[in-house]
C-alpha cells in the first residue's frame, strides 16, 4: 500500500503510531502518546490557560466514546429493534414508501370494482393506518393491477367460430383454435331420459 503522507511531514511518525494502535482503538478513546506530545506543543502556541493537554486528551477521548455510542444506538434502533407490529424501523419506512408510491396511481388504471381503493377517503385512512393494514392494502392494489392487466390482454384476443384473432401492431392475425367444445348429442327431453333408464 502506498503512503499519501509526504516524506518530510511532521505527522508521519504520528500516523505510523496510530496505525500500530489501530482505528478501532482510537474510536474507543485510546490515544497514542505521540499524539499527546505533538498536541502539547501546538496547544502551547495558542496561549490558553484553560485548555491544558490533559483536559484536551480527556475531552477528545470522551467525544470519541460518545460518537461510537451514538453510532451503536442508531444501529440497534434501526436494524434490530422491533418498534411495533414485529417490524423494524426500516421495514415500517419501506411499507410507507410503497403506500405513498401506490397512492400516486390514477383510479382509471384499476378495474371499476376496485376503484374504491384509490378514493380520497381511502387515501387519507391509508396514510394513518397500521403497517399490517397498509400491507393488506398494497396486496389489494397489486391484485387489482394484475387483474386490469389480464383484462387488457384478454380484450386483445377475439374469439369467433373456431378461430382466434389477435391484434398485434395494428394487424389482425387469424389462427385456428382448439377452443371449440366437442360435439355432443343433445338430449331429446325428459321423456327420452325416462325411456333410457328403463
Amino acid at each position: 500500500m502506498e503512503s499519501l503522507t509526504p516524506l518530510h511531514s511532521p505527522y508521519l511518525a504520528l500516523a505510523q503510531a496510530q496505525d500500530l494502535i489501530g482505528f478501532d482503538n482510537l474510536l474507543v478513546g485510546r490515544l497514542p502518546k505521540l499524539l499527546i506530545t505533538t498536541m502539547k506543543s501546538k496547544l502551547a502556541l495558542l496561549n490558553q490557560r484553560t485548555l491544558t493537554i490533559d483536559r484536551w486528551a480527556k475531552d477528545l477521548s470522551h467525544h470519541l466514546l460518545l460518537f461510537t455510542h451514538c453510532q451503536w444506538t442508531y444501529s440497534n434502533s434501526t436494524v434490530h429493534y422491533k418498534l411495533s407490529e414485529g417490524k423494524t424501523v426500516a421495514e415500517h419506512t419501506m411499507v410507507d414508501e410503497q403506500v405513498r408510491s401506490l397512492l400516486q396511481l390514477s383510479p382509471i388504471l384499476l378495474p371499476p370494482q376496485h376503484r374504491y381503493l384509490l378514493t380520497e377517503e381511502n387515501r387519507t385512512t391509508q396514510l394513518q393506518g397500521t403497517t399490517s393494514a397498509k400491507q393488506f392494502w398494497i396486496a389489494d392494489i397489486q391484485s387489482a393491477l394484475a387483474e386490469a392487466a389480464l383484462s387488457r390482454r384478454m380484450k386483445r384476443i377475439k374469439y369467433k367460430r373456431g378461430t382466434v384473432r389477435i391484434r398485434r401492431n395494428g394487424r389482425t392475425i387469424t389462427l385456428l383454435s382448439g377452443l371449440n367444445p366437442p360435439a355432443v348429442e343433445k338430449e331429446k327431453g325428459l321423456k327420452w331420459k325416462k325411456r333410457r333408464w328403463k
